[in-house]
């Protein structure tokens, strides 16, 4: 019963971005005191819940499952408020609902970073918008009328009705299954087909209130038809990765895209909402008598709306780029460029985005981070298909050549020239490219060059040889050179010209710095010297011990622990009550350890620690990222922001730790057959079969924000009952561990 890996899914938490502005963004952070919402014990939420209820058909399950998924979202770090996207959607709410001030005053509206391009609302009257679907909005008008729309679920009760019709929150398939952020929010946004079409009526009643168009109406729900493509759909140009001496052939890149094949009308049979058509055509229905009295896309501010936009767009490329989307990434920079051409922000994530490529390209690992091309639709699909046809040295050197200018763009930048320098030890070492054959001559002097070649008449040119008065060896050379000439006619150095255009690309670097081949040369015999002496596994899944990390201080992020009943049914108020109890173990003074800690917790955060909050977020996207890239050696996109924690908190030892507990019996096998056979052996194999055992896993990891590297790991099964005593012991061990010296 090897579970031990899957809570690192839990792992899997957004960045925390950084100041709004454009000029010099790096992400959205929270700003201004902690709500309430975010302070309060869930036990204590869930009991007020509780108390306040007169609704027979919701029973304690009801509250409990949804009281904790809600705030395990809200200190996640994934939440935004008091910023700018939280600010100007709490202003088009409040206008929108300017006739139901009692009604606003129930409701708390919050931003949620992540690309899944979704809205939904709770039944305790917190409702949320993703950033990804703030980049996708056309106008102001939009988000009101789907403010409207969440709004109306709250008022219309649909969760609860529609979990008294489910009897179930989130039906389990297995034990322990435990489902991605993005996967819980949709659990959060499936109702019947009925009551969407319902809130779609009554978010129209409200909608009518305000000035907003009426066309907005439907503009909307064709934004969220094609809200799964880039928030643009235009042709990539094929001349963008063209740069100083790199020049890319255009037949990299495919004559046709894959069309969008999403209609209205489709088949909604498996869907948890009505399809388009439906949707528009019962809102025209409705709409059909009422009188609107506006004709607006904006009220609050087009410019304000125009910045949030583009805040949320930014902040999707950044979220692209962590998660390692990495073409998806590249396309979007591409057109925000168009506004932005000089902005450090996309030229970082660009420097990222091909770099990431290259690494995994080179690791034989280029599949995990990039699409099917069958699955991708629309004009992205070029940029898609172009990176598939690139080998490991072609991807390198482009890499390289636009690591290395964006390096010269920003001279004095630390963060893009480690990538420079790293990039650099790339192409010399993983990508197995033939460094001799780099070039000093530019693709465009070689090319004009091949094509004058190739404007030689060769059979009219043979045939004067053949009449002149040559020798018979001049003649014979003469015409061997000519039909050389003819099969560079035919477009045989021309398509090696193509196909070798990566040695050119790096032409004025190799004449600006005659030493460069020797410095790729000097990388790749290191390399090779130092992979000589390693062990033979680098993979630290396989790896059975890591070097003693001896550290003399580590930073704890929000320590998990989790409760199960026998029926793999989380326990949530005792698992609340364990993880305070895990606190108090982790922050005690351990006389025998010279480990000093801090910890961080999400459960012990008060009204101004918003910092704290943002960390939470950060840390959690960091540790997620270097987990997934596993034995690939290459900075996170994190790097950056992680150096001003580790000079906060004076350490670069980042420790994450769970505790998850369960009951289980002896699944029957082949002994207890045989016990059955035997007939005495029937009351031993009975009770081996009914006794409930108790099991703690336990896991622990440390990385090392200096080097973006898991130092230490520990995934242990315990079969002991949990006690404090027990938990305890392993607190202990887990900080010795991580305290010992070599």
């Amino acid at each position: 019963m090897k579970r031990i890996l899957l809570p690192i899914v839990l792992l899997i938490a957004a960045v925390v971005g950084n100041a709004q502005s454009l000029e010099n963004f790096d992400g959205l952070r929270s700003k201004g005191q902690i709500p309430d919402d975010f302070t309060t014990l869930t036990s204590e939420k869930y009991e007020t819940d509780l108390k306040n209820n007169s609704d027979k058909e919701l029973d304690k399950e009801f509250f409990l499952s949804t009281r904790f998924f809600i705030d395990e979202l809200l200190l996640s770090g994934k939440i935004l408020f008091n910023e700018p996207l939280s600010i100007y959607l709490n202003k088009v709410a409040k206008y929108t609902l300017k006739n139901e001030p009692k009604l606003l005053k129930e409701l708390r509206f919050y931003v949620l970073k992540t690309n899944t391009v979704n809205a939904f609302s709770t039944d305790q009257g917190i409702i949320v918008f993703t950033t990804g679907l703030m980049a996708q909005l056309e106008n102001e008008a939009q988000l009101a009328y789907i403010i409207a729309h969440e709004v109306s679920h709250y008022t219309e009760h649909h969760v609860r009705n529609s979990y008294v019709e489910r009897k179930s929150f989130s039906k389990k398939k297995g034990r322990y299954e435990r489902l991605t952020y993005e996967s819980r929010i949709s659990e959060l946004s499936i109702y019947e087909k009925d009551t969407e079409l319902e809130a779609d009526q009554k978010g129209i009643d409200i909608y009518m209130q305000t000035e907003y168009a009426i066309d907005e109406i439907f503009s909307s729900f064709e934004m969220l038809l094609y809200s799964y493509l880039p928030f643009d759909d235009v042709k990539f140009d094929s001349t963008f990765f063209n740069a100083s001496s790199l020049i890319i052939p255009g037949n990299l890149f495919p004559d046709s895209v894959s069309e969008i094949k999403r209609e209205v009308d489709y088949d909604d049979k498996n869907s948890t909402h009505p399809n388009i058509k439906k949707r528009i055509d019962a809102a025209l229905d409705y709409t059909e008598d009422k009188t609107f009295k506006g004709d607006k896309k904006f009220v609050v501010g087009e410019d304000e709306f125009n910045n949030v936009r583009n805040l949320a767009r930014f902040e999707t490329i950044n979220q692209m780029v962590t998660n390692r989307n990495y073409v998806n990434a590249i396309y979007a920079i591409s057109l925000m460029q168009k506004e932005f051409d000089n902005n450090r922000f996309l030229d970082l994530s660009l420097v990222r985005s091909l770099y990431g490529l290259s690494k995994y390209k080179n690791s034989s690992r280029f599949n995990e981070v990039t699409t099917t091309l069958s699955k991708v639709e629309g004009e992205s699909y070029a940029l898609h298909h172009f990176f598939k046809q690139l080998s490991k040295q072609q991807l390198a050197v482009l890499a390289y050549r636009w690591v290395y200018d964006i390096n010269v763009k920003y001279p004095n930048d630390k963060t893009i020239a480690a990538y420079e320098a790293d990039m650099k030890k790339e192409l010399a070492t993983k990508s197995k490219i033939d460094i001799k054959k780099f070039k000093s001559k530019s693709f465009e002097e070689q090319e004009e060059e091949v094509l004058t070649q190739i404007d030689f008449d060769v059979e009219d040119s043979i045939k004067r040889v053949e009449e002149s008065d040559l020798s018979k060896y001049e003649k014979i050379r003469l015409k061997k050179k000519l039909r050389d000439f003819g099969e560079i006619k035919d477009g045989g150095e021309e398509a090696k010209l193509d196909s070798e255009f990566h040695y050119y690309g790096l032409t004025d670097v190799l004449t600006g710095n005659k030493n460069f081949q020797d410095e790729l040369f000097e990388l790749k015999e290191v390399y090779e010297s130092e992979l000589l002496a390693k062990n033979s596994t680098n993979n630290w899944r396989q790896r059975k011990e890591f070097e003693p990390v001896g550290a003399k201080k580590i930073v704890l992020i929000d320590p998990v622990f989790e409760k199960y009943d026998l029926k793999s049914k989380r326990k949530h108020k005792d698992s609340e009550d364990k993880k305070l109890n895990l606190n108090e173990m982790f922050e005690k003074d351990y006389p025998k350890l010279d480990l000093e800690t801090t910890l961080i917790s999400s459960k012990n955060l008060k009204a101004k620690e918003v910092s704290t909050y943002n960390e939470i977020g950060l840390i959690f996207q960091w540790i997620s990222e270097v987990i997934s890239h596993e034995d690939i050696d290459m900075i996170s996109s994190k790097s950056e922001e992680m150096m001003g924690v580790k000079e906060k908190f004076g350490t670069n030892h980042f420790v994450f730790t769970g505790f998850y507990t369960y009951k289980d019996r002896n699944q029957f096998t082949a002994s207890h057959l045989l016990g059955i056979i035997s007939v005495y052996g029937i009351p031993f194999v009975l009770a081996d079969l009914l006794i409930i055992h108790n099991y703690i896993e336990l896991l622990a990891i440390s990385i090392n924000s200096d080097t973006d590297k898991i130092e230490f790991i520990q995934a242990t099964e315990i079969n002991l009952k949990e006690s404090n005593k027990v938990i305890n012991a392993y607190v202990y061990d887990i900080l010795y561990q991580l305290n010992k010296a070599k």
